[in-house]
């Protein structure tokens, strides 16, 4: 038609950074049940900058992109991860002041039953994209939110751990098929 301007959006795919961010910081956050190691300090720095920030950044450029689904899904986890680095901040060192009582364990309970019943209703949806290395790891997560809520110890750990293993194959399998244009399955 005359006048009209088509844009061809010519920029990556921010998914596989989403996925990436997701996959380090769970993985890092299975870690200890397995022995691997005990402190927390490497599993807050990738709270925050992998699967806070790294998972912001996927979220709001796929937003950008029109896909509500990468957007809600990668913001809102990015915000959980946040919380999470927050509670485990604000019960030990504290903000501004003394450290805050540590949270209840029924607290923290409903806090992870309620993000699994929305990573569950998610994973749903991931069944109408068709990509099944998603819906893996949403299923995964599911599971990571149930178990952490209602066994804890080395079954959530191990779940946890499997997340970010899976997540980090599909965040790079993504960028191999789009970039390398190597086939993977995923």
């Amino acid at each position: 038609m005359d006048g009209e301007v088509t844009i061809k959006d010519t920029t990556g795919s921010p998914a596989p950074l989403g996925f990436l961010g997701l996959g380090f910081a769970a993985a890092f956050l299975g870690m200890p049940a397995l022995g691997l190691f005990s402190d927390f300090t490497m599993i807050i720095a990738m709270a925050i900058t992998l699967g806070g920030f790294a998972q912001l950044f996927a979220g709001l450029e796929l937003w950008k992109k029109g896909d509500t689904f990468g957007a809600t899904a990668f913001t809102a986890f990015a915000l959980w991860w946040f919380s999470w680095a927050y509670i485990q901040i604000a019960t030990t060192v504290g903000f501004l002041g003394a450290p805050l009582p540590a949270a209840s364990a029924e607290s923290i309970m409903y806090y992870l039953l309620f993000w699994g019943i929305i990573a569950t209703l998610l994973t749903i949806v991931t069944l109408k994209i068709g990509v099944m290395g998603i819906t893996v790891v949403f299923v995964l997560l599911d599971l990571t939110f149930f178990s952490n809520a209602l066994v804890g110890g080395m079954i959530a750990g191990v779940i946890t751990f499997l997340l970010g293993l899976a997540s980090l194959y599909l965040g790079v399998a993504l960028v191999m098929d789009e970039v390398g244009k190597i086939k993977v399955p995923y």
